[in-house]
């Protein structure tokens, strides 16, 4: 008798128990109308667009496999230090062009998103693109220097692991 009471008890309370899980599932909440997020425009990274790469020694020479017992080490720390520095300079000097570039494509990019036509993005890039052209080559050739100065002291496997560390940095 007892455990008759004590199932059809523990029968009732899992089919109450099952019951409310099914119309806690089937409950639809009544939502209001969704405001659309206004959307937002990627940052603009003109020092990547120019082609600025500031690398971190401990990492390059983790990646290279360079050991602070060789005698390269010294001269591949000074030879990064060196090259970072030039590149601060470069930023440094044209700081207001870069300022100027990130705000004219941004203002560009506000300006299409609202009006829907985008040559104005297309113009502005081109103008600034146009402008940052000097600094793309000095770049450039404060890199082959790089490269120039590291075949020197570095092996060819080490250089070559170079050259793809610098690849995929780059592709960053």
């Amino acid at each position: 008798m007892r455990t008759k009471l004590l199932v059809s008890i523990l029968l009732f309370l899992f089919s109450l128990s099952a019951y409310a899980q099914y119309n806690r599932r089937q409950r639809i909440q009544p939502r209001g109308p969704v405001a659309p997020q206004k959307q937002r425009l990627p940052e603009i990274d003109v020092e990547k667009a120019v082609g600025m790469t500031f690398y971190n020694t401990e990492k390059v020479i983790k990646k290279i496999g360079l050991k602070k017992s060789m005698e390269a080490f010294d001269v591949v720390t000074s030879i990064f230090g060196r090259f970072n520095k030039e590149l601060n300079q470069v930023k440094r000097i044209n700081s207001f062009l870069f300022y100027e570039g990130k705000t004219k494509i941004e203002f560009a990019r506000q300006e299409s998103f609202k009006t829907k036509d985008y040559s104005v993005i297309q113009k502005a890039t081109k103008e600034v693109t146009s402008t940052f052209e000097p600094i793309i080559e000095v770049v450039e050739e404060k890199e082959k220097n790089l490269d120039l100065e590291l075949e020197k002291v570095l092996s060819s496997k080490q250089f070559k692991k170079w050259i793809k560390y610098k690849m995929s940095v780059k592709k960053k």
